[in-house]
């Protein structure tokens, strides 16, 4: 069995890939122990809206896109292939994106099944801001339907991972605030009280 790469760590450009970069703790700047380069890095932040399979991620993704005209606004499962390489690296790959986009002065909104402590493990999260998270939900009668109405090869229809996926929403709604019930909302009233949190918060 081939043992699985380490994820590249955010290094020196002068000094090479041994020679990881440290954030300050007080300050955005990256900087190498080796050769003492600092390298300052936007502090903008990351906006996470996760929720179960079915919960409606996706739906609200082009209404927040159409909301949110200065902000960049991606579905997770866009690059769903690079967790091929092992789900560390595709959520990693992701931090890296939303940096790219905050040096061209925009944020990142990212549409996804993700939780703050995935986001923290891997090495990008050093290049980031503050990221906040809001949860989709729905009851579990709606969650499943929507799951068994799903193409076959979703493979999301049998009752385990029906249950499987409601118990991940029922931990999601006691731990992740805001909670914005997808079955009370259309997809369009749901992505606008998404936008005016986010906005309340770039505005905090």
């Amino acid at each position: 069995m081939t043992t699985p790469r380490p994820l590249d760590e955010v290094f020196c450009m002068t000094c090479g890939p041994a020679a990881a970069l440290d954030r300050d703790p007080l300050a955005p700047v990256l900087r190498c122990a080796r050769c003492g380069a600092e390298e300052r890095v936007p502090a903008l932040p990351l906006f996470v809206v996760t929720g179960a399979s079915g919960a409606g991620k996706t739906t609200v993704t082009g209404p927040l896109r159409r909301l949110l005209p200065d902000c960049a606004v991606f579905e997770a499962d866009l690059t769903l292939q690079v967790a091929a390489l092992g789900w560390e690296t595709w959520r990693d790959t992701w931090l890296r994106l939303a940096h790219g986009e905050a040096l061209n002065g925009r944020v990142m909104v990212l549409c996804g099944s993700l939780l703050p402590d995935q986001l923290d493990a891997v090495p990008a999260r050093k290049l980031l801001g503050p990221i906040h998270f809001c949860d989709l939900d729905c009851p579990d009668d709606v969650l499943a339907a929507r799951l068994r109405a799903r193409p076959s090869w979703r493979h999301s229809s049998s009752e385990t991972v029906i249950a499987e996926h409601q118990r991940f929403a029922a931990w999601l709604r006691t731990h992740i605030q805001p909670c914005y019930d997808t079955s009370a909302l259309t997809p369009d009233e749901t992505a606008a009280q998404i936008a005016a949190w986010i906005r309340r918060r770039l505005d905090g």
